[in-house]
């Protein structure tokens, strides 16, 4: 079972993507947030496999926070999930240790192979 973080401040679509995830029989939702400082702090208590970062979020940056994982949770795996398609974001994403970026513009589907990729990898 993989376990998935997912921070983004729009909680509609956070409550779309776990009730999605939960159609999956290996991947599992442990913890949600709203915000950067959140997510942090959550993801150090929690440690999942792979936590699912949204770019533009209050207090931190999905890759304010990615930077930040690497030494409090350094096991948790990152995807960054975005709707900025801009390549400087992917680019900024990788450096931060990110292991996935996705845009939310992608199919359901692509989106549950890059968790399992980005947990795999």
């Amino acid at each position: 079972m993989i376990a998935a973080f997912l921070a983004d401040d729009h909680q509609m679509f956070r409550q779309g993507l776990r009730t999605l995830l939960a159609t999956t029989k290996d991947i599992k939702v442990v913890g949600e947030s709203s915000n950067g400082q959140e997510s942090l702090r959550l993801i150090e208590q929690i440690k999942p496999a792979v936590a699912v970062l949204d770019i533009a979020m209050p207090g931190l940056t999905g890759i304010e926070v990615a930077k930040r994982l690497t030494r409090v949770a350094p096991k948790t795996k990152i995807l960054i999930l975005t709707m900025h398609a801009d390549c400087f974001y992917a680019v900024e994403a990788l450096k931060a240790n990110a292991l996935g970026f996705m845009l939310t513009e992608e199919n359901f589907d692509m989106l549950i192979d890059a968790i399992r990729a980005v947990a795999t990898s």
